[in-house]
């Protein structure tokens, strides 16, 4: 044998071990799929088309509409609080805040917590968090802190739509001015650093979680959104002609920046401050429609799971008083009715979950970790309870119950707790429930929580009641008196 043939026998054998050791490796990263979370802030539960109720026709959603059309929906999809940093602490832990004493938004999250990214890690996942975080902004309790690998965001000038106190992402460090679609707008800012984070991560498996401000208030929308909302809904013409002669609360800021300053005040204009929420979600919504288009273009679809909710239910202190419709839900924001947890709730993975498909099960945010985890080949941690499930196993049964039969919430500090088991509901609510027992209600039968059924079926309330004093309360934490002037 010559010396030419040896070395090129030697060096097919060194292919044959490379190709070898690197086979496992690209198996388990196609076996592993992307995940990707869009969580919008304060959407009413009729605030998106594919809902489908009267609300629903009011709205341009077209991308958000597309993703459910491309998945399923999912008309139990629950979160774990009715508002902001409790449900999102709850989201990135798998737990419910209660828990870890997490229930109000001037909370921490607990350095003993472990978050998603920190447990896909360790499987050769990459992280990044874009836009709110609301888990705390003190030295180790910053997304980076947390396990994410990058973080662009505004804690530091909360809801700066406009940008009047950021920076511009990196994404926009090229100076060019076609990445800012409607000028300097934060929803954009988002959208623009996941979609280059998506482009650098596409080799291996990627979690990316985009917490968008809209619709939150305060409500700050450019012109051109509202166009767009107007001519895809002709029946707005008439308030999009009120609000050019209101303009701004600040003479020198017309149009096209539109800064409704006062939504607080009295005798302000509704249909004029739905108007401005509607654009801000049409932003969030050009947002999303981006992000899948990338996926598409890198190859990327077929290998993701995507899942779409709001943080809570719209805030409103009378009918649409801030913006959003939670119809046919009662209440909102900050409540324990299903109008504060129950929210629109999409998943989407081509090939692996029914498209276009309407789903029963009882779902909740809580779900993402232990999904997202079971899918990487990872397993939950032995040493706490995890209220989320995974929901792969469960998402094809006409069981609503497969998964679960009984999710609970609690505000402590207001004593306002309730317990969902089965199609019933039991409830606490100190403002509007007036009966110390609580109230119960059939929520497949009345959404609206309207009929108070506890007198019909004493035993029904009785045995939820049991279940949580006897079963769930013991495992949550007692927390202290509220402090004031919490941000909802």
């Amino acid at each position: 044998m010559s010396q030419i043939q040896k070395t090129c026998i030697a060096a097919f054998g060194i292919f044959f071990v490379c190709m070898a050791w690197m086979l496992p490796a690209a198996e388990a990263h196609a076996s592993q799929p992307n995940v990707v979370v869009f969580l919008l802030d304060d959407l009413g539960y009729a605030d998106v088309g594919f809902q489908g109720f009267e609300a629903s026709a009011q709205v341009h959603t077209p991308n958000i509409d597309r993703l459910a059309a491309s998945g399923t929906s999912f008309t139990n999809g629950y979160v774990a609080f009715s508002t902001c940093g409790p449900s999102r602490a709850s989201l990135m832990t798998g737990r419910s805040g209660s828990r870890f004493g997490f229930e109000e938004n001037d909370a921490v999250l607990p350095a003993e917590e472990i978050t998603i990214p920190e447990l896909l890690k360790p499987l050769g996942y990459r992280s990044a968090a874009l836009g709110k975080w609301h888990l705390g902004i003190g030295k180790g309790q910053m997304p980076t802190d947390r396990g994410f690998d990058y973080y662009w965001g505004d804690i530091s000038a909360p809801k700066d739509y406009f940008m009047r106190k950021l920076d511009d992402p990196p994404s926009w460090n090229d100076g060019s001015e076609s990445a800012r679609e409607y000028g300097r707008y934060v929803t954009d800012a988002y959208t623009d650093e996941a979609v280059q984070f998506i482009k650098r991560s596409k080799d291996k498996p990627f979690f990316v979680y985009i917490a968008y401000n809209a619709p939150h208030s305060p409500f700050r929308v450019y012109e051109t959104l509202v166009q767009r909302v107007v001519e895809a809904r002709p029946q707005w013409a008439p308030v999009y002609e009120r609000m050019k002669s209101q303009t701004t609360h600040k003479p020198n800021k017309p149009f096209p920046a539109y800064d409704f300053g006062t939504f607080m005040a009295e005798g302000l204009d509704q249909d004029i401050l739905r108007l401005c929420y509607l654009g801000m979600l049409l932003a969030a919504d050009d947002g999303i429609g981006k992000v899948l288009d990338t996926l598409e273009e890198q190859g990327l679809r077929e290998n993701t799971l995507i899942f779409f909710m709001s943080d809570n239910g719209a805030a409103i202190t009378r009918t649409n008083a801030l913006g959003g419709v939670n119809l046919p839900l009662r209440d909102g924001k900050g409540t324990c009715f299903d109008g504060g947890v129950r929210v629109p709730f999409v998943m989407s993975w081509p090939g692996m979950i029914d498209q276009g498909a309407k789903s029963d099960l009882l779902i909740s945010s809580m779900d993402i970790l232990p999904t997202a985890l079971g899918l990487a080949g990872g397993k939950l941690p032995a040493d706490r309870v995890y209220d989320g499930v995974d929901v792969m196993p469960h998402l094809r049964s006409k069981d609503p119950y497969a998964a679960r039969d009984t999710l609970f919430f609690r505000r402590d500090r207001r004593k306002d707790w309730a317990v969902r088991v089965g199609d019933y509901k039991w409830i606490i609510d100190n403002y509007k429930i007036k009966s110390d027992e609580g109230a119960l209600f059939n929520i497949k039968s009345q959404p609206a929580e309207a009929e108070d059924l506890a007198e019909r079926f004493p035993d029904q309330l009785q045995s939820i009641r049991k279940k949580y004093l006897e079963a769930i309360l013991p495992t949550l934490v007692e927390l202290q008196a509220p402090s004031e002037n919490q941000e909802e």
